[in-house]
Order: C-alpha cells, then structure tokens, then sequence
C-alpha cells in the first residue's frame, strides 16, 4: 500500500535536506517549509519528530542507493568496469545538483554527537546492507574477500563524493572509479584456463651404431 501523498512528500523533502545540510539543517520546520505541508502535519505524521522523520528518510535512502547498487553490481561484467560505472553515475548525480548533493546517510553520520546512538545504529546497518549488496556481486573476488572489498568501493566512493563536493568538479569521482578498478582488476585478475600437457609418445633412442 502507498504511504499518502503529503508522507511521501515530507519524506522527499527530508531526504533532500538531510543531502544538502545533514541532520542540522532537517528539523520539523525546515521540513515543513521545504515540502510545503504545515508544521503541524508533520508533527502528527512523525510523532516521534526529527528523530523518527530522519530515520524514515533515511530508509528510503537504504532503497534507493540500494537499488541503484543492485543494478550496477548484479551486471555480467568485469569488476573494474563496474566500479567505474558506479563512480561515473555517481559524479553525474552530483553534478546535477550542482555539487550540493552527496550520500545522506553519510552527511548525517558526521553530525551524529553522543546523544545520537539510535540515528547511528541506523546508519550503520544501512552502510553494512549496502556493503553486502555491492558485495553480492563481485565474482572475481574470493568470497572470504568480498565483503570488506565492498567496504572498501563504498569507503572510496563516499570520499571521493565529499572531495567531489568540496572542489565543485567531478574529477575526484572519475578519478576515484578509474583507478581503484584498475587495482581491483590486477588484483582479482581471472586465472588463465589452464591449458592440457599435450600426450608425447616417447620414442626410445637408438643406440645401435651403423
């Protein structure tokens, strides 16, 4: 069943705060402003205030980067290849915002203070269930690797969008993408076929002088 309208709209609203200004800049009223539904809506919509809208935010977020994961990872294609997709995609999207977007989940990990275990317990499966999507789909990798070389692509993608952010240009995600395939390729490179020892007949020497 569809949440309402004016739910689903106060969800995008927050999700488009928490992208540009992290946790501080997405409470009740900025939400309120932002999806054009009154402050008090909001409230009866997400009793549980900041705490609970964020989260719920924070969720769609888990879908839909998650979805987007799926679809680069679950390709037929060389693990380099694919890494460099995500990182072109990636500097596309911020782009497109005019370096004011990143990864929500990672601008409100870096506002969370000690009073903020619930939100960070929330961000941290969110992290773990991206890293075992992504890990899911890298074949080349032994299987006891995979899951922290998908920390590692989801580590190097988050900071390559922060430097991407801060330079205003998506060189550092290009770049990123490029060369951490080329390691993940030398790295996890196919073994060869081996190929089968051709059969020789041996022939015995003759040792008999003319």
């Amino acid at each position: 069943m569809e949440p309402p309208v004016s739910k689903t709209r106060v969800i995008r609203a927050t999700l488009d705060l928490l992208n540009k200004s992290g946790l501080a800049g997405a409470g009740i009223k900025q939400v309120a402003a932002a999806s054009a539904v009154p402050e008090g809506s909001v409230s009866q919509l997400f009793p549980g205030g900041k705490l609970e809208l964020a989260t719920v935010a924070l969720e769609e977020a888990e879908r839909s980067i998650g979805q987007w994961f799926r679809e680069v990872f679950h390709q037929r294609k060389a693990i380099a290849r694919k890494v460099e997709l995500l990182f072109i995609d990636a500097a596309k999207n911020v782009e497109a915002s005019e370096f004011m977007k990143g990864c929500p989940v990672a601008a409100v990990t870096l506002d969370l203070d000690r009073d903020s275990e619930r939100l960070r317990a929330v961000c941290r499966a969110i992290f773990m269930t991206w890293q075992d999507i992504i890990a899911a789909g890298l074949d080349e990798v032994p299987k006891a690797k995979r899951r922290e070389v998908g920390e590692l692509i989801l580590a190097t993608l988050e900071g390559a969008l922060i430097l991407s952010r801060a330079e205003a240009t998506k060189d550092p995600l290009l770049r990123g993408g490029r060369i951490l395939g080329d390691i993940l390729a030398r790295r996890f490179r196919a073994a060869p076929p081996r190929r089968k020892a051709k059969s020789h007949r041996v022939r015995a020497r003759d040792t008999r002088r003319p």
